[in-house]
């Protein structure tokens, strides 16, 4: 099934299905509201990258919404700096610690579940996007910061050797957790995730935007 798209301000958005579909049921069925509260971050999240994006006069002309993606198309990336680029990265984890830290004050005032799972879903994805490995930001960043002092392949080598140090402990550590409470495998997950992201990253971002100021 085609996905639905809305131009909003000059962007296409372009929703999947599945998304919609799981939106609608979270709406209907969620009375906890703390998968709304997470898709709220993860959008608090991608809206830091955009505004950062706007800011920069790079906006977007795609951002495709997706189960489990939210993939900004950015082909103007070649044009920033090292300090504008790098500010991009880190504004998707900026406003979810700053969305937290805000939820803390509420939550400080009003005791409300909600704002508590505010607090938990925004710093939680800041740290976990925040972690040095793959295609993630603290990842991304990382690499940038290697690219300076490095050539890009040797950076790249790096940077991997790096998400391994990070992933394998943590992918342990998950399997300890697993086998003593039986039950808890979300560690476990998300260092098998932190390796799909991995494998599965594009080896060439760095090394094609080079080639792009070259031309």
């Amino acid at each position: 099934m085609p996905p639905l798209k809305i131009k909003l301000g000059g962007i296409l958005f372009e929703l999947s299905f599945p998304l919609v579909a799981v939106m609608t049921a979270v709406i209907l069925y969620d009375s906890s509201l703390s998968a709304a509260v997470c898709f709220v971050s993860v959008l608090l999240h991608e809206g830091g990258h955009l505004l950062a994006l706007i800011r920069f006069g790079c906006k977007p002309r795609r951002i495709r919404l997706t189960l489990f993606d939210i993939a900004i198309e950015d082909r103007r990336g070649h044009l920033r700096d090292f300090r504008r680029e790098m500010i991009v990265v880190l504004a998707g984890p900026a406003v979810n610690l700053a969305a937290g830290s805000a939820a803390c004050l509420l939550h400080g005032m009003l005791h409300d579940p909600v704002t508590e799972l505010l607090i938990n879903s925004n710093f939680t994805l800041a740290v976990f996007n925040l972690l040095p490995v793959g295609t993630l930001d603290g990842g991304q960043a990382v690499l940038m910061l290697l690219c300076q002092r490095l050539e890009t392949d040797k950076a790249i080598k790096a940077a991997d050797i790096l998400s391994a140090i990070i992933i394998v402990p943590l992918g342990i550590l998950g399997f300890l957790v697993l086998l003593r409470s039986r039950y808890n495998f979300s560690l476990l997950l998300t260092a098998v995730y932190l390796m799909g992201v991995l494998l599965l990253k594009e080896p060439h971002r760095f090394r094609s935007k080079k080639q792009e100021k070259k031309q």
